[in-house]
């Protein structure tokens, strides 16, 4: 369901399941990351979180001070704004919004919707 309902948005967005796995990102995110979903495949938490290589003013970021980290292991939302590698190899700055979802069936996990920022 979380699926269908992501795969029709024209926000970059990235879902993850209760272990941290990365069970979907959108359309809208694989031309922020170069890579589609198809291609990229599910990954674990700590592959989603070095992939990419998010970053502050130069700083490598751990995995759990990620916003999808952060919602994920504390069930609240969470915002931060970083750089992350772009498709050309580029650092690119973003801005992620992550909260925490319970499905119907009381599946858990989280989503984080970003956007690319023009420096």
């Amino acid at each position: 369901m979380a699926q269908g309902m992501m795969a029709n948005l024209s926000t970059p967005a990235f879902l993850v399941d209760a272990a941290g796995t990365l069970v979907f990102f959108n359309a809208s995110a694989a031309r922020i990351l170069g890579v589609s979903y198809e291609e990229a495949g599910a990954m674990s938490q700590a592959d989603w979180a070095s992939r990419f290589s998010p970053e502050i003013e130069g700083e490598a970021l751990k995995p759990e001070q990620l916003p999808l980290s952060i919602a994920l292991a504390e069930g609240r939302p969470a915002y931060r704004a970083m750089k992350i590698l772009g498709p050309d190899g580029e650092p690119q700055s973003i801005e992620v919004s992550a909260f925490p979802i319970v499905g119907r069936r009381g599946q858990t996990g989280a989503m984080a919707i970003f956007w690319a920022l023009r420096d």
